[in-house]
């Protein structure tokens, strides 16, 4: 019984996978829109964050109020609406984070590359994709048009490969029903 209950509804998982996929569709044809979506709904977690934590400072006795706490939620709460009422700043500010760590790992990536030159004869194919990174994150940080559509086609990338998988699974699932219904 609880086989049966575990397998019964792969075309839900189908009809998810498809989904995705129309999704990811979405996210590569509005890199704009998605990272600005992305910087609003960050905004509105960083003020309610801010906002839980002003609120419970009030709620808590007296003798377990910490003023540092206090100020630490009125910053965020503050950092929250500057997120949300300035968007591009917001925007910008991810790029520069993702771009600058991109940058980052193409350093740390080129460096192992060029460290085990002598113990590994193809060094190169590996500091290649270093130097990829190193420059994709360097034109995330300098141009914010190209950091948005990176950002967003990773993110495009991920919700595809997501549903991709999701329909495989569906199909395994179909095909266990199968199987356990014969």
């Amino acid at each position: 019984m609880i086989i049966k209950t575990l397998f019964r509804s792969w075309w839900m998982i189908l009809i998810q996978g498809i989904l995705m996929i129309g999704l990811s569709i979405l996210v590569f044809k509005n890199p704009d829109t998605v990272l600005a979506t992305v910087a609003l709904w960050l905004g509105l977690v960083v003020l309610l964050s801010g906002l839980v934590g002003v609120l419970a400072w009030f709620m808590n006795s007296k003798e377990h109020r910490s003023f540092t706490a206090l100020m630490g939620s009125v910053a965020m709460l503050l950092i929250g609406i500057l997120m949300i009422s300035k968007i591009i700043l917001t925007i910008k500010a991810i790029t520069l984070v993702f771009g600058f760590l991109t940058a980052l790992i193409g350093i740390v990536v080129l460096s192992g590359a060029w460290n085990s030159r002598k113990q590994w004869s193809l060094w190169w194919i590996i500091a290649l994709f270093g130097l990829g990174a190193l420059v994709a994150g360097t034109k995330s940080m300098v141009d914010i048009y190209d950091g948005t559509k990176s950002i967003s086609n990773l993110m495009g990338i991920a919700i595809l490969l997501s549903g991709i998988g999701l329909i495989f699974l569906s199909l395994v699932k179909r095909k266990i029903v199968m199987a356990i219904n014969n």
